[in-house]
């Protein structure tokens, strides 16, 4: 292909891109602009400076300064992925650099429509629920029940716990992300000490009906924090299931508080069967359950432990897995010792 059709076939892929896309020199000036991006921003001649037709500070400061930008909002409400890519010359010089801006505005209006319909339905499946559950307990009150109805009725209970469970990480789920979420901090004193030993003294009947010896330890240096305790709960309760759930009859399952570098940490070990260095890096993902033989009967939404990791970004942490094969799994979530999560005495 010689260099006269080269250019008039990249001029058409340019001139037919949805996306914005600019191009600019090593001076920052323009050089070209697809219609799209004209339309964004506004017609500009070559050689026009970079801040002339970008306008917007976030991305100025992008393109310039490479500060972090996932996405940018326009004036219009359209959001966009920016890209950025530069050539450079024989001495390694950025000569030339190419703006590209994907527009997602569609993607995060399904993403949102998504996230608001399972609000919903998950908001009012909760009435019925409590319905039979309420009727399903009063059945015995009003008359004689075999032992056979005795069976079907805790059969028909654990079916409501579950949808319950189900229903409460969805919403937790769409409430607590990060990108999608529309919850709102309310923070307070949290003493996680009680907190940590409340959690594990409610899960003391379900450990025991698995054999299993759940401890729990706080140490003495673990500070009250001004931290969203329905959050944490939440968290801690999904971390705690999990190990319960994923742990074979018969093993441990250990709850640790702590301080360290900083920051609280929050470590749930359990002596189960482990997992990969493969699928820990799926773990924390939405909708993740790992395929695997001994776990076929337990019943999950693969949202706990995104639950979990969206708790711990919300307090300006972290949460992660280290696990080995055959030798059990400790969670992890920290939460920092610094800004709003300190207690601030007057």
């Amino acid at each position: 292909m010689n260099l006269e059709l080269s250019h008039r076939v990249l001029s058409l892929i340019l001139l037919n891109l949805p996306d914005p896309v600019l191009v600019f020199d090593g001076q920052q000036r323009l050089l070209l602009m697809n219609p799209a991006a004209e339309t964004l921003f506004g017609q500009s001649e070559s050689g026009t400076e970079l801040r002339t037709i970008l306008k917007a500070e976030e991305l100025i400061a992008y393109m310039l300064e490479r500060q972090s930008l996932p996405e940018w909002t326009a004036a219009d409400g359209r959001v966009y992925v920016p890209r950025l890519d530069e050539t450079r010359d024989q001495q390694g010089n950025a000569d030339a650099s190419v703006l590209i801006l994907r527009d997602v505005t569609q993607f995060k209006k399904v993403s949102r429509n998504q996230a608001e319909f399972m609000r919903i339905v998950s908001h009012d499946i909760r009435s019925p629920l409590t319905y039979i559950q309420g009727f399903a307990n009063m059945l015995a009150m009003v008359g004689p029940v075999n032992e056979k109805q005795e069976h079907f009725v805790e059969k028909v209970l654990s079916g409501i716990a579950q949808i319950t469970s189900l229903v409460d990480n969805i919403q937790d789920a769409g409430r607590f992300d990060l990108e999608t979420g529309f919850y709102e901090m309310n923070r307070d004193q949290c003493d996680l000490d009680e907190m940590a030993h409340r959690i594990v003294q409610n899960h003391l009947v379900p450990a025991e009906k698995g054999e299993l010896a759940i401890t729990v330890e706080v140490a003495n240096n673990v500070p009250v924090i001004n931290a969203d305790k329905n959050m944490l709960e939440r968290a801690l309760t999904n971390l705690v299931d999990n190990a319960i759930k994923y742990t074979p009859n018969g093993q441990q399952v250990h709850v640790a508080v702590y301080s360290e570098n900083n920051s609280v940490i929050i470590a749930v070990t359990d002596t189960g069967y482990g997992i990969s260095i493969e699928n820990q890096k799926l773990l924390f993902q939405r909708h993740v359950r790992l395929a695997r033989q001994e776990h076929k009967r337990i019943k999950g939404s693969g949202l706990g432990l995104f639950i979990v990791k969206s708790a711990a970004q919300r307090h300006g942490g972290d949460a992660w897995v280290r696990s080995e094969e055959g030798k059990g799994s400790t969670f992890y979530l920290s939460i920092p010792l610094k800004d709003e999560n300190l207690i601030i005495h007057n």
